[in-house]
């Protein structure tokens, strides 16, 4: 199942929003409360969390892209198409399971 990921209201106001940077890629398995994606305010950045496990599938704002609260970020899936698949992902020394 695919899930956004969502920009929060910030209390910005009608400040400009830009994604700054992503902190994962496309393919990169993710946890729930992982930071994803920075977001810029002018002096201000924010980073934005998970909120479901699963791997990071697409991105739909790229680097210096104008978003506002609510616009969709990027998508998740929490399917692998196997129960119970565990993943040791060496750079984070973190491993992943999805049941």
């Amino acid at each position: 199942m695919r899930s956004s990921i969502v920009v929060p209201d910030l209390g910005a106001g009608s400040e400009c929003l830009k994604v700054s940077g992503w902190l994962v890629d496309e393919g990169d398995w993710i946890l729930a409360g992982d930071l994803v994606v920075e977001v810029l305010i002018p002096g201000l950045t924010f980073d934005i969390a998970a909120e479901s496990t699963g791997r990071l599938v697409e991105i739909v704002a790229a680097i210096d892209t104008t978003i506002r609260a609510g616009d969709v970020l990027g998508w998740i899936d929490d399917s692998t198409g196997a129960a119970n698949v565990e993943t040791d992902d060496p750079s984070t020394n973190r491993v992943f399971r999805n049941s």
